[in-house]
Parts: C-alpha cells; sequence; structure tokens
C-alpha cells in the first residue's frame, strides 16, 4: 500500500525536527521518520549561535530555549595557558548579545515539544530502505521494526538523517572532503573553576612530545558546574575508550590549573570530517545539516548552519506547495546555501589544522590577539561573523540587487536587523509571520506621505496573501500592522531620512530595498517566483 504526503522528512535531529516546525507553522503537511527508536540522549552538539536565537524568536520559540540554556557573553583563547584574544559578545549587534549552551537533546526535546503542540510527531523505529525518483514524485520504501514495509508517495523528499545519511547513501550523492588524521575525545564533566562560568574558554598548547603537533582543549559552560570538553588525543593510535583520569588529568594540565574536573558523566572518541555535497538540491530531493556538510566542531557552527538550511527551505516548499511559486524557487536553496556552508566547512578546517599542525600557531595567535585589542572594532566583526549575523545571501536568484541604497544602511541580502522601538515593543514584534513584510519608512522629515500609502493600498490590494505591510511613520498611525516610530529609532538604525521600502523575506533576510517608490520594480520583484 502507498500513502502519500506533500512533503517526507528523514530524520528527527535538530535539522529535521526544525524543518518539520517550520512546514506547520507554514501550514503544509508531512511526515518526518526516524530509524532510532528514542530521540538522541547525549549532549553532542552545544552551541546555539545568535542567529539561531533570533530564528527562535521569530518562529515563537525563544522564551522556553532561554529558560533551558545556559548564556555565554564571551569567547576566550590562550596561548600556552595565557589568554592571547577574547572575543566579547556584548558588541554585537542583536537583541541577544550572547551565545546559548544547550545539550543537544535538550535542544531536541523543545524542538519536539512544539512539534507536538502543533499536532505532528515523529514517526521513529522507521527506516528508509529505498527511493525512487519518478516525473512527479518521490517514493520512499519505509521498513518497520515489525518487519513490514510500506511505501510513502511525496512530492518532496527533504534529507537530515545526518552524516552517514540513507537518502544520500541510495541516492548515490557524492561527499567529497577529507578526514584529519587526529582523534578528538568529547566528554561531559562537572569542573570547578575560577575562571567566568558565563565565558566559553579554548586552550591551544605547542607540541612537547610530539613537536609537529599542537594540542587543543575546549571548555563549554551549560551552568551549575556542568561543562563540556573537547580535546585531541596527543597521541600516535587511535583509541575507542577512556578513562574518568585521564580526562581529568588532560583538563588540569592543558588549562594550567584554571580547571578542575570533579567528575565525568559521559566520554566518547570522535574524528573530524570536512565534507560538503556538490549540490544540495538533486530534483525533488533536498539534502540539509550533516548530510549535506560536515566539518570541525571549532567554532560551534554545523548545527546551527543546519537549522538554518530548514529555515531558509520550509517557506520556499511552502509557497510552491500552495502554488504561489513556481517550483524554480526551490532552487535557491542550493545557490544561498552551498556558498555559506561551503565558507564554513572551508574556515573551521583551516583554523583546525593551524591549531593542530603549524608549529607556529601559538606566536600567530598571541600576534592576532594583540592586534585586536588595539583594533576594536575587528573583535566586533569577529563576533558577528562567528555568531553568523554577517552571513548574507550574496549571488541570489531571487534577491533584486540593482537598487541602490545609504551605503549605511542594511543591504539586500543581509539578515534584518531588529530594533528596540520602546520599553514594550521591538520591530521583531511585528515579523512574527510566515508572509514577507514590507516596511514603508515614511523617513525623518514631516512631509506629504500620499504616494507611500497609494503603494501600501496597492500592496495590500495585489498581493494580500504574499505580503504584510508596515508603514513605518513618526507621526501616529492607525493600523495595527503599521509602525509608529516616535523616536525615529527605527529610520535610524536603518540610516534613513527618506521615504524608502524594504521587502524581508519570511526568514528574515532582505529581498528587497530602494528609495524609489515605483510600483513597477516592486511588482517585477514580487512575481518573479
Amino acid at each position: 500500500m502507498t500513502s502519500k504526503t506533500p512533503v517526507l522528512i528523514i530524520g528527527a535531529g535538530p535539522t529535521g525536527l526544525m524543518m518539520a516546525c517550520e512546514l506547520a507553522r507554514h501550514g503544509i503537511s508531512f511526515r518526518i521518520i526516524d530509524k532510532k527508536p528514542e530521540p538522541t540522549a547525549y549532549s553532542n552538539a552545544t552551541w546555539i549561535q545568535t542567529r539561531t536565537i533570533e530564528l527562535l524568536d521569530h518562529i515563537g520559540l525563544i522564551d522556553r530555549f532561554l529558560r533551558n540554556s545556559h548564556s555565554c557573553h564571551a569567547i576566550n583563547l590562550y596561548a600556552n595557558g595565557e589568554i592571547a584574544l577574547q572575543i566579547p559578545l556584548n558588541q554585537i549587534d542583536s537583541t541577544y548579545p550572547f551565545i546559548l549552551m544547550l545539550p543537544q537533546h535538550e535542544t531536541e526535546k523543545l524542538l519536539n515539544q512544539h512539534l507536538e503542540e502543533l499536532h505532528y510527531h515523529v514517526e521513529r523505529s522507521a527506516e528508509l530502505v529505498k527511493v525512487t525518483q519518478q516525473e512527479n514524485l518521490v517514493i520512499s520504501t519505509i521498513q518497520h521494526t515489525d518487519g513490514s514495509t510500506e511505501e510513502i508517495a511525496s512530492d518532496w523528499l527533504i534529507a537530515c538523517d545526518g552524516a552517514n545519511s540513507k537518502v544520500r547513501e541510495l541516492c548515490q550523492i557524492v561527499f567529497p572532503g577529507q578526514d584529519l588524521p587526529e582523534q578528538f575525545m568529547v566528554a561531559d564533566a562537572e569542573m570547578g573553576s575560577c575562571l567566568p562560568s558565563n565565558e566559553i574558554h579554548l586552550f591551544f598548547d605547542a607540541g612537547t612530545i610530539f613537536p609537529e603537533k599542537g594540542t587543543i582543549l575546549a571548555a563549554f559552560p551549560w551552568g551549575s558546574k556542568q561543562y563540556r570538553i573537547t580535546a585531541n588525543l596527543y597521541q600516535e593510535h587511535s583509541r575507542q575508550t577512556f578513562t574518568t583520569h585521564e580526562v581529568k588529568d588532560a583538563v588540569h594540565e592543558r588549562t594550567y590549573g584554571n580547571y578542575t574536573a570533579e567528575s565525568v558523566a559521559w566520554i566518547s572518541p570522535f574524528w573530524i570530517h570536512s565534507k560538503v555535497v556538490e549540490n544540495m538540491r538533486h530534483g525533488a530531493i533536498f539534502l540539509a545539516g550533516d548530510a549535506a556538510h560536515i566539518h570541525s566542531p571549532l567554532g560551534g557552527q554545523g548545527m546551527n548552519a543546519g537549522l538554518q538550511d530548514a529555515y531558509n527551505l520550509a517557506w520556499k516548499i511552502a509557497l510552491v506547495i500552495k502554488n504561489k511559486a513556481k517550483s524554480t524557487l526551490l532552487d535557491s536553496y542550493h545557490l544561498e546555501r552551498h556558498p555559506i556552508v561551503s565558507d564554513i566547512v572551508s574556515q573551521t578546517e583551516t583554523l583546525t589544522k593551524m591549531a593542530l599542525f603549524d608549529p607556529a600557531f601559538i606566536g600567530k595567535l598571541t600576534n592576532f590577539g594583540t592586534h585586536i585589542a588595539r583594533q576594536k572594532p575587528l573583535a566586533k566583526n569577529i563576533g558577528m561573523q562567528l555568531t553568523q549575523l554577517s552571513i548574507q545571501y550574496q549571488n541570489s536568484p531571487i534577491i533584486n540587487y540593482t537598487t541602490s541604497i545609504n551605503t549605511q544602511s542594511p543591504q539586500q541580502g543581509e539578515r534584518v536587523p531588529d530594533v528596540t522601538i520602546n520599553a514594550s515593543s521591538r520591530l521583531f514584534d511585528y515579523l512574527h509571520n510566515t508572509l514577507h513584510n514590507v516596511l514603508l519608512f515614511t523617513g525623518t522629515t514631516d512631509g506629504n506621505n500620499q504616494k507611500l500609502l497609494t503603494l501600501q493600498t496597492w500592496l495590500n490590494e495585489h498581493f494580500a496573501d504574499l505580503v504584510k505591510t508596515h508603514l513605518i511613520a513618526k507621526n501616529k498611525v492607525n493600523n495595527k500592522d503599521d509602525i509608529f516610530d516616535e523616536h525615529s529609532a527605527i529610520h535610524q538604525a536603518y540610516h534613513i531620512s527618506k521615504p524608502t521600502i524594504y521587502i524581508m523575506r519570511p526568514d528574515n533576510y532582505i529581498g528587497y530595498c530602494s528609495q524609489e517608490l515605483d510600483s513597477a520594480p516592486i511588482e517585477k520583484f514580487l512575481r518573479q517566483y
């Protein structure tokens, strides 16, 4: 028997659960399966970057994540036990100037709770064993624990099934890249320290036993003396098991006594792989998260990249399924996300290799830290990049780059910056929807806004199922969707003095902006899908 669903999601890790939650939020039916009988039991990925925090705000999950996580406000890098570089996060441009630490199983638990509130659930102990693409359908054969099989026909299939993706295997999708020869271990421990428990600490050391190889130890706090520890093994031969005593000794030695591991709850080996698929779309099949890209955990980028893959793809699939967009819109998923994840893979691989195998790394890190201390804006730029706030889509077929705007203003392809309007409201409060949000700035000088009002009326009449318009005015507004920018906070933050239009995509990236209020290019942009 063959069942039918618009979308089949394979894998219920963070990426798969985010994809499911987003499709449900957009009103799209789907099924999500996972071959594991139970959710993840281990901490695994722990970093929730600032851009992901903003994403959680947009979809209505921010409060529960803030309640259950531990915030970190700086990242400290040590060279031979001495602080070499601090990256403060209080300078980054976000309502949430910090990183959250939360074990992956807790992230999955919160996403799954939300999914069930949306009246969907993960189908577990269901393994994909065969997949074929027909002209307009993907046929997936699922095997259940009782030995029975089921065929699921779907318009679209999304592979969120991790580094050992069965979808990728069955479809014979090449996963090019390389494996780093160094082995690492990861552990969860209770530790004592005089170092700040709301900051991340990474210790780098020059080689001693093996002069050509450096050491790394990272301590990520998640509250109540609980830490995730990551370290390379610094040995000639790989191992599968480690003792608590070895972990304690490594912590004490590599942190120069700054940390004492009092107890160790879990230890596991792992190896670093740097790989990315050549195309994240194969017909009606999409790859997201670790199924599409894996890399060094340095900097906590991986899970966040997967969550944002889902965030990018879900609204596009929703528009196509609702017949509000052509299927070619989905080509932009690969064109937008692949350069981003390729850069992440390349950068984390380069930095990890430098720390491990470059004898001059310690000196370079120390010199770089001295340079950063003298150039404060550089520390902010590093923070923006690390927290994924600086990610922008530069060569997308669905973004209009032809119009020009004040160079200090947010530009096409960049994320939408939030702004605090007053003590009780922010710009993001008006964007909690699944539509394209159109911001119509009146400008900071009092003038005739009739052209803007006419444009707003036209947009509401012709694109009501695609956009939500917001007049941003210094004077009182009557429409609940319009914004009274009493103190010009939004105008100032966006560096806008003249009437201006911004069109924000459903994933809160800027698709169009212009000071020209002609409806023709706006209509062309909105109809391009």
